[in-house]
């Protein structure tokens, strides 16, 4: 994940986020958060919620004084949830944690199993599949744009490769479909300024062979 939304995780939960940028003989959070910025938004959902719900659990209303007053931590009834490691394995996410209870564990498992249905690289809605070996969570698009960086296209947008717009970044070998597409586009733009080819194109006669007896 970018250092820009890692920062901003970690500055809206101090708490869950303490041991980012710590020791790696220590805590695996010395690498920062393991995953794209696409699931920046799941995190930030389950870390409200879980940080809330810690909140709420370390508050306690005294009838005798008629006065609420705070679990401090140290105390064993203190809850409070510390992100051990937080990472995407097998195509979902992993958030290891120090502490919590039942009810973070549970929010903690609905993001895992929802964020097999969110894109890591862009936040679309996606799904889970497997691509030479490796299972990743991506959407249609970012699948595509991954397919044409792996063909020598070095920047820009899909959108920007397929509308020719970005002629000196064209890739050594392309794609039999971004063929088409690029064809297909072309020949609607010389249809719509009236450019029509005179003489049709030369198609061979398809030649059954004769079954030999």
């Amino acid at each position: 994940m970018k250092l820009e939304l890692q920062n901003k995780l970690a500055e809206a939960y101090p708490k869950i986020f303490k041991n980012v940028g710590g020791h790696p003989m220590v805590t695996c959070m010395a690498w920062g958060i393991e995953c794209n910025d696409g699931w920046y938004d799941l995190l930030d959902t389950l870390c409200y919620t879980m940080q809330r719900h810690c909140n709420v659990t370390n508050t306690r209303y005294i009838i005798e004084t008629d006065k609420y007053e705070f679990v401090e931590e140290g105390d064993p009834e203190y809850v409070q949830v510390v992100a051990a490691q937080v990472k995407e394995k097998l195509g979902t996410l992993r958030f290891y944690t120090d502490g919590g209870d039942a009810s973070t564990e549970a929010m903690i498992e609905l993001a895992e199993a929802m964020s097999g249905r969110i894109c890591e690289l862009c936040g679309s809605p996606a799904k889970t599949s497997r691509d030479s070996g490796w299972w990743h969570t991506t959407c249609d698009a970012c699948n595509k744009r991954i397919r044409l960086e792996r063909q020598g296209w070095k920047s820009g947008s899909a959108e920007e490769f397929l509308t020719d717009s970005n002629p000196d970044n064209t890739p050594d070998k392309v794609s039999q479909e971004v063929s088409q597409d690029t064809k297909l586009r072309k020949g609607l733009q010389e249809a719509k300024q009236g450019k029509f080819s005179k003489t049709p194109p030369k198609i061979k006669p398809t030649t059954k062979k004769k079954k030999k007896k």
